[in-house]
């Protein structure tokens, strides 16, 4: 059966989309065109679409590690020479009533300054100075709550005190208040804060703890 065009009446071969003679489009195949055109419009729309989220996914997931690694290399809180000390004691623990720095006598030999462990874990915190003439520099010694032996020059500088008290888990000077962790000497409140008594390595030989006496003669107040 012959198929006619619908514009021009002239005959058409079977199944064209379009008549050869006045170039009419022919309805169905409009109809499929469309429906071509429509395809490829939501096709081309999804594919880069699904493109974007994954991308988006990506650069979330490298952002996400990024800031996983900058929080694991932070600076560690506390302080770093504190932080290395070993627990060589009995952690201790502190009443709310003020604990006050025991006087104790230091020896220096083979360049060392030398205090007992076990008087300072017998009188948990301690008093004592080096003995070099030139620059005698005053020091204290305490057990912390982790067991540790921390020492430290024993000055609040900004009110030149040179003692201290602990309370619970704080250091105190008593002088102007200022507080610090016991711990790790971490401010807590008051004036001088910014400023703990400085702490000093140590290392703990036969039942005796010794501090490098050149490491005191160098110290230096901050401000």
């Amino acid at each position: 059966m012959a198929n006619y065009c619908s514009h021009c009446g002239k005959p058409m071969v079977q199944n064209a989309n379009y008549c050869t003679h006045c170039g009419t489009t022919i309805k169905g195949a409009e109809l499929k065109q469309r429906l071509q055109h429509k395809r490829e419009k939501v096709v081309g729309t999804v594919g880069p679409q699904k493109k974007n989220w994954i991308r988006t996914g990506i650069i979330l997931g490298v952002l996400s590690l990024f800031g996983v690694w900058i929080y694991a290399n932070l600076p560690k809180r506390g302080n770093p020479i504190i932080a290395s000390q070993p627990v060589v004691a009995v952690a201790a623990t502190y009443s709310q009533a003020p604990q006050q720095m025991v006087d104790i006598s230091a020896r220096t030999e083979n360049g060392k300054i030398v205090i007992s462990l076990e008087v300072v874990q017998q009188r948990k915190f301690v008093a004592f100075s080096s003995n070099n003439p030139q620059n005698t520099v005053p020091l204290l010694a305490y057990v912390s709550g982790e067991g540790k032996i921390i020492t430290a020059v024993s000055m609040c500088e900004p009110c030149n005190s040179q003692r201290f008290h602990i309370q619970e888990d704080k250091l105190v000077c008593n002088a102007c208040g200022s507080t610090w962790e016991l711990n790790d000497l971490e401010a807590v409140s008051g004036s001088c804060a910014k400023f703990p008594p400085d702490a000093v390595p140590n290392v703990t030989v036969n039942n005796e703890i010794q501090i490098d006496e050149n490491i005191v003669a160098r110290w230096r107040r901050r401000i």
